[in-house]
């Protein structure tokens, strides 16, 4: 069997090596493929699949860019999203970033005609986008057994022409939904895979009841991605990971787990957390005032840190990379791990935390309820199985359950037991999810030839929305297909690199007071180093002044000298 496995980029697959090379491991060829190139290892992790194991292969797929017709139907998808999220249910937060990215076009049809009839519209307008000629010879070049996509939820990726072009070649599609809020905050699938698989049966849910997918389309497998935490052991000493990045190994230490909010709350979030260890440093209680706290960005976020200064604070670090080679899962794991507690807003961070063992501890503040309390995923950390998060309504209530979290001294939060039982290893506890997810794309693989749902569409009713699509690079069409970057959202973006500037900006005016402020005091040093010799100097020439003084007025008589300690001459 051969699979066809593609991402948004290759990244992607550091939540599924593990099952491909379960797959590779039984004999399978994997073929590794993503729409866009990136700066976080995904490719190395590729090339590094395959120098180990030759059943896999891996490349780029061809890009769509010069298509004419691509860019209006990337924007019908994207207008899909936001069409789907104007029904009741769907937080506010997925609203505003779905709105500042819609065609003016759809946001003022969606107003006169409702928000399922422009649903219904914009999902048969979309199913008649061409296939790309280009898309089928590589899938056919590739000669597949199934074709796997794991980032269908995304709407700017090439997938669903992907998807697609394996219709056209009748090949069975599999779709692998990546992380716990695919489903939810993403993109609407509203072409079925032969087969969905998810992690547990709240994403079986949200694949029914938001997708309307058939129930039998759908199997839960567990989260394979996490299976390589259960049974990991540290790779240093807590002594050991602590003197290396700066902590006291002698005070328990909270881990920050940094989140990608978007769009970026106001205040962003390491703002945020300089707020909280100022808090934390003020704090009644010694053991919470000299806890440490490591500080991990996220892989993507991490020019939200420009201008954001650490290092006044004595006992807090700041590191942190993608986990996609074996050095940064280390760091990773060893994090976790060592820590006392973990702590941040909303983060797959979290469900990893769990798996170790560590307290997971959030606040919702009224800035943050957005991103928070809104947000169904988040929801679920709150209800699935009693709930996962030790969660407060102020930093005061927050130091209370993190004052209880670092006495644990490292024992595993029961309760974190339950949790990773109904969300991440339905299965029970101790079976992994890796081979019932290859189990899953072996069954996906057998499945009968599925029928090309492209066909039967009339030509001239395929030309026209071609056409219609192609308009949107230019002219009347370039207007209406337009999104808000022409206008609110070139303001939010320049908003945000202004506030970037300006933290970079202060930063820099740090910097240079302290470098005037180290130059004074060098200077102030070497004045005092003068003025001390000066004084010795001076008190050495009136020493001898005086001693000269005292034998002239003795050799002439003026003063006779005196015996020491007898009054006599």
């Amino acid at each position: 069997m051969k699979v066809l496995f593609a991402g948004l980029h290759l990244g992607y697959f550091r939540n599924f090596d593990s099952a491909i090379v379960e797959l590779a491991a039984r004999g399978h060829q994997v073929h590794l493929t993503g729409d866009e190139t990136e700066g976080m290892g995904g490719q190395q992790l590729a090339a590094r699949l395959a120098a180990q194991h030759p059943e896999v292969s891996w490349d780029l797929l061809p890009s769509l860019e010069s298509e004419p017709w691509f860019d209006g139907a990337r924007r019908l998808r994207v207008a899909l999203d936001y069409v789907r999220v104007l029904a009741p249910g769907y937080p506010r937060k997925l609203r505003v970033r779905a709105e500042a990215r819609t065609a003016r076009l759809v946001r003022w049809g969606s107003r006169v005609l409702g928000h399922r009839l422009t649903r219904w519209l914009l999902i048969r307008f979309e199913r008649l986008m061409p296939v790309s000629p280009a898309l089928v010879e590589y899938v056919r070049r590739q000669q597949p057994d199934l074709v796997v996509l794991t980032a269908l939820t995304y709407s700017r990726s090439q997938q669903l022409d992907l998807f697609k072009a394996a219709r056209a070649l009748r090949l069975p599609v599999a779709a692998a939904i990546m992380s716990w809020d695919h489903l939810s905050s993403k993109a609407l699938l509203h072409m079925a895979p032969d087969r969905v698989i998810v992690w547990n049966d709240v994403q079986k849910g949200e694949a029914v009841t938001m997708h309307g997918l058939a129930e039998s389309s759908i199997v839960a497998t567990g989260a394979q991605c996490y299976d390589q935490w259960f049974e990991r052991a540290p790779h240093r000493t807590r002594d050991e990971f602590c003197r290396e990045f700066g902590l006291r190994p002698d005070r328990p230490f909270v881990l920050w787990v940094h989140s990608a909010l978007s769009p970026t709350p106001e205040p962003p979030e390491p703002e945020l957390v300089v707020r909280w260890i100022e808090a934390l440093r003020r704090h009644a209680d010694p053991r919470l005032r000299e806890a440490g706290v490591l500080v991990r960005p996220h892989p993507e976020r991490l020019k939200e840190w420009a201008g954001i200064d650490l290092a006044r604070f004595d006992n807090v670090a700041f590191h942190g990379g993608n986990p996609i080679d074996a050095r940064s899962r280390d760091d990773y794991f060893d994090s976790l791990f060592h820590a006392g507690a973990v702590a941040g807003l909303v983060t797959s961070a979290f469900l990893e935390a769990a798996v170790v063992g560590r307290p997971v501890l959030t606040f919702t503040l009224p800035e943050y309820r957005m991103h928070q309390e809104e947000m169904l995923h988040f929801r679920y950390l709150q209800t699935v199985a009693g709930g996962l998060l030790h969660e407060a309504d102020d930093f005061e209530g927050h130091f209370r359950q993190l004052a209880e979290a670092l006495a644990l001294s490292g024992a595993r939060d029961e309760r974190n037991r339950a949790f990773i039982t109904a969300f991440i290893r339905p299965a029970g506890i101790e079976t992994p999810a890796t081979p019932a997810f290859a189990d899953a794309i072996e069954a996906a693989a057998r499945m009968p030839a599925p029928r090309d749902t492209q066909q039967g569409r009339p030509a001239w009713l395929a030309g026209l929305a071609t056409a219609a699509a192609s308009s949107s690079r230019s002219g009347i069409g370039r207007w209406l297909m337009n999104d808000h970057r022409a206008d609110v959202w070139d303001e939010h973006e320049e908003q945000t690199r202004q506030a970037v500037a300006d933290r970079q900006q202060a930063k820099e005016a740090h910097h240079q007071f302290k470098a005037r402020r180290k130059v004074w005091r060098r200077r102030r040093d070497v004045a005092l180093a003068v003025g001390k010799r000066l004084k010795s100097t001076w008190r050495k020439t009136r020493h001898r002044v005086a001693v000269t003084v005292y034998r002239l007025l003795y050799v002439t008589g003026v003063r006779r000298r005196e015996l020491p300690g007898t009054g006599k001459d």
